[in-house]
């Protein structure tokens, strides 16, 4: 897919023995049809070597000259063939002098430092830059923004009377990116038009407490949610995929990380609240969150820095968690580029302080979080 978006400019590759082997059968012969299309299929070319090792050797590398001469017009005889050349001394081709010694190999210190040289550099620029580009960082990093939050279904499996209130069990469908949501609804007959999305560690299961009790004595409707891989054994770790090198990469570069999946799903339920029309329904006055696990907290930032706007009150806890702190990529609090951005507290900067109450990063939290969000 990566290749063919350089389409129709010329374009080369080589096979060798090693995963690029099945090349000339998958993915080769659709990039052939693409250059066709455009009337350009002379422009890829693949450069067949399964008989080599992994390697880029003078054989795979004459071919390129010529493809290169070919269509930069350079005039040289083809094929054009490699010339024996003088290799250049270490001493001719070093940048390093007594001014400027050469780090060590393999010097974790060198790296610490050089690291942090980046990081600082990059504060800097961020602590001197719009909110719109701190945004449209979290963006990336999450994967998702608001307005792509897609479009969601709401399907009633059951429905029980309680009392004071209705409680409704049922699935949310985004059918714009193929996800499911089991949702439990708490809907007090005397509903004051306010919902509180209510995240907690424990999924949906979690509202089933004093303070979602409150709530709805107060005329709030509560809506519970078992975000991704909750609502049965909790999730230790991320999954990763089935390669035995120990790289980051090979997961994160292709897959969202769970934690980022979880702020999808919470994107899911507020667009849900604010865009979906359920039958003769009156939609919510109010939108709000409620979240105070060590999970589910710092989760509901990273959705509010994006929904902004749309979630008109948010109480919470962070727990101080920071994705700096966190040292394993399998860890389910995990995000690539997570401390980028100034970590959770950037996230936080983007939803109104006046819209939210915070435990966990030394903000007023007075009056108590439920008396606060009935306010």
């Amino acid at each position: 897919e990566f290749a063919g978006l350089f389409a129709p400019k010329p374009q080369g590759m080589n096979t060798a023995n090693d995963w690029t082997k099945e090349m000339s059968t998958k993915g080769f012969p659709d990039l052939q049809k693409l250059y066709t299309t455009f009337g350009k299929k002379d422009n890829v070319l693949l450069v067949r070597g399964e008989h080599f090792p992994h390697n880029y050797n003078a054989v795979t590398r004459s071919a390129f000259y010529t493809f290169v001469n070919k269509h930069f017009k350079l005039g040289f005889p083809s094929p054009v063939i490699e010339k024996d050349y003088e290799p250049l001394t270490r001493d001719q081709l070093t940048v390093w002098d007594d001014k400027h010694p050469a780090p060590k190999a393999g010097d974790p210190e060198f790296e610490r430092k050089l690291l942090k040289w980046f990081t600082e550099d990059a504060e800097k620029q961020l602590a001197a830059a719009d909110p719109k580009v701190l945004r449209e960082g979290i963006e990336v990093t999450i994967g998702r923004t608001y307005d792509k939050a897609g479009e969601v279904e709401w399907e009633l499996k059951d429905k029980q009377d309680r009392g004071d209130h209705l409680e409704m069990t049922g699935t949310l469908t985004n059918k714009t990116h193929g996800e499911e949501l089991n949702v439990d609804w708490l809907y007090p007959k005397k509903w004051n038009g306010r919902v509180v999305i209510w995240l907690d560690d424990a999924g949906k299961s979690g509202i089933q407490n004093d303070d979602v009790k409150k709530l709805i004595a107060g005329g709030s409707a509560v809506l519970g949610v078992d975000l991704l891989f909750q609502g049965g054994e909790p999730a230790k770790q991320n999954r990763i995929v089935a390669n035995p090198r120990e790289f980051a990469g090979y997961t994160y570069g292709y897959n969202n990380a769970l934690f980022a999946q979880r702020t999808h799903d919470v994107l899911t339920l507020v667009s849900f609240l604010r865009n979906t029309k359920v039958g003769s329904h009156p939609s919510p006055k109010t939108v709000c969150v409620a979240a105070f696990g060590a999970q589910t907290g710092p989760i509901a930032v990273a959705a509010l820095a994006l929904a902004g706007e749309q979630v008109d009150l948010a109480a919470l806890s962070t727990h101080g968690f920071r994705f700096g702190k966190v040292l394993d990529y399998r860890d389910p609090m995990f995000l690539p580029g997570g401390a980028k951005y100034r970590d959770l507290p950037g996230m936080l900067s983007l939803y109104d302080q006046k819209k939210r109450w915070v435990a966990g990063e030394n903000e007023d939290r007075k009056p108590p979080a439920i008396d606060w969000l009935m306010k």
